[in-house]
């Protein structure tokens, strides 16, 4: 299935819209807002074991493997952390990112968009030229997917040697 991503920025936010085509949906039901659904020590009992886009973004070329991650489901369940040297994740950091879902059953597309402050990811000053280290992702459950913009060639998407650039333009 092709997933297909668009970009914006403005000098607060950036902006990503997900358009996911689908056959079935799996997320967890009933969603979750009180708190964050991840279990490390229990497999299948995280958001991104079900149907979720997920975006990995760095600022720090001096420090790849320190990034932030956020994910959502098409229920709008979602969950964001700071990952450090692929072993600390902060899983009590919050974002302040926003998002908005809608499934359309008919066309079999989901879609996604997302808001994340430019200042939750240390960006203080965006300029056209500013770069962010980032890969973005889609696990599409029912059909056994896991899509890439740049594919992670591993177990694991967690691969941030592996991340692209998203250079900011006008």
């Amino acid at each position: 299935m092709t997933t297909t991503v668009r970009a914006l920025w403005s000098q607060e936010s950036l902006y990503l819209g997900f358009e996911c085509p689908f056959t079935k949906l799996t997320a967890f039901q009933p969603p979750q807002s009180e708190h964050k659904r991840f279990d490390l020590t229990q497999d299948g009992a995280s958001l991104w074991d079900r149907d979720v886009i997920e975006a990995f973004i760095g600022t720090d070329p001096q420090d790849p493997a320190r990034y932030a991650e956020f994910e959502v489901a098409p229920t709008n369940e979602r969950l964001d952390l700071l990952v450090a040297n692929l072993q600390a994740k902060d899983f009590s950091w919050n974002s302040g990112f926003e998002s908005g879902v809608k499934v359309d059953n008919t066309r079999k597309v989901w879609t996604c968009e997302v808001r994340i402050p430019l200042t939750s990811l240390g960006l203080t000053q965006p300029s056209p030229g500013s770069e962010l280290r980032a890969n973005l992702f889609r696990s599409d459950r029912a059909n056994h997917a896991s899509l890439a913009w740049r594919p992670a060639l591993a177990g694991t998407f967690h691969v941030p040697q592996r991340f692209g650039v998203i250079q900011l333009s006008q």
